[in-house]
């Protein structure tokens, strides 16, 4: 009997270590062209829904459309990603263009115009470092041909990016 127990513990982790993935990783891309700011996020759905089932007890599918529009997932992004024109207090509201899945990726493409180019951007970024303690965020941002990534984790969720 405890060989079969054995042998279902070993079955059991080859087949979570073959479907998961050893890393929690973000990568947020900002491109900026004068007023119109585009944002592109890729993220590990399993991740999402890994978060979804850490607040409500329950799994749940992103890649159904409907969970997507659940009000959890949208608060929770707005809630641990915030871009700011010059200020905290200047909250950029984007807007989803599409969001798609590539096997166990998610990848959220967003757009904002302003009425005018920023001077800098006041980011806060603490995607998933409530639900994994290796949570990185790399974020990347681009204007005028030039390009300076960030790094977000645990420890440090915000940062000043100087545009002028």
């Amino acid at each position: 009997m405890k060989k079969w127990f054995v042998c279902l513990g070993l079955i059991y982790g080859i087949f979570t270590a073959a479907v998961s993935h050893p890393v929690h990783v973000s990568v947020v891309n900002i491109t900026i062209e004068g007023s119109m700011i585009q944002l592109k996020i890729n993220t590990f759905v399993d991740d999402w829904e890994t978060a979804y089932f850490h607040y409500h007890g329950t799994s749940v599918q992103l890649k159904m459309a409907e969970n997507l529009e659940d009000t959890w997932f949208n608060d929770y992004l707005a809630a641990s990603l915030v871009i700011s024109a010059g200020s905290k207090e200047n909250k950029i509201d984007f807007e989803t263009d599409t969001i798609y899945f590539n096997d166990l990726s998610m990848t959220l493409e967003m757009h904002a115009e302003l009425n005018e180019e920023p001077d800098s951007l006041y980011i806060y970024n603490a995607i998933l470092t409530d639900i994994f303690f290796d949570q990185t965020n790399l974020l990347i941002y681009s204007q005028r041909g030039r390009e300076r990534g960030i790094r977000f984790d645990y420890h440090k969720h915000e940062d000043i990016v100087k545009l002028k």
